[in-house]
């Protein structure tokens, strides 16, 4: 659904329809971009998505830009992200839940608020991490 720079669809309002359309086919092709594992990380927050026509699209995620037509032309103007911003949100998201956990020795301390005798004070619970214990099953 990519326009090109001059078309008048690329500055006409979008209904809420068609932006919910528009981000559902992106988030579709970006989960297949990612399961063809078309996406690699460069550095920081680069990333190359492989382009259907060849060659790669480069993808700033924390500023959440890519350099392909259908974001410059469409998604930045319409506030709906590429397949290739999605597939690298995807690989992103898969890398972090790799990483360790913060517990300590198991534990992991939760603070909150409460209300008690009138006043708030910080409660830090001490609760079991539940990765921990998956892994340990």
């Amino acid at each position: 659904m990519a326009t090109t720079k001059g078309s008048a669809s690329a500055r006409e309002p979008i209904t809420q329809e068609n932006r919910w359309r528009a981000i559902k086919e992106r988030s579709t092709r970006g989960l297949l971009t990612y399961n063809a594992d078309g996406v690699h990380h460069l550095e920081g927050d680069l990333w190359a998505v492989a382009s259907t026509l060849g060659g790669f699209w480069h993808v700033d995620l924390a500023e959440e830009v890519c350099d392909c037509p259908d974001f410059e032309y469409f998604g930045s103007e319409h506030d709906v992200n590429c397949r290739h911003i999605i597939a690298v949100a995807i690989a992103h998201g898969t890398r972090r839940s790799r990483r360790p956990c913060a517990c300590m020795n198991g534990v992991v301390y939760i603070g909150h608020m409460v209300e008690q005798d009138g006043e708030t004070v910080e409660v830090v619970e001490a609760v079991r991490c539940r990765r921990c214990e998956q892994e340990s099953v």
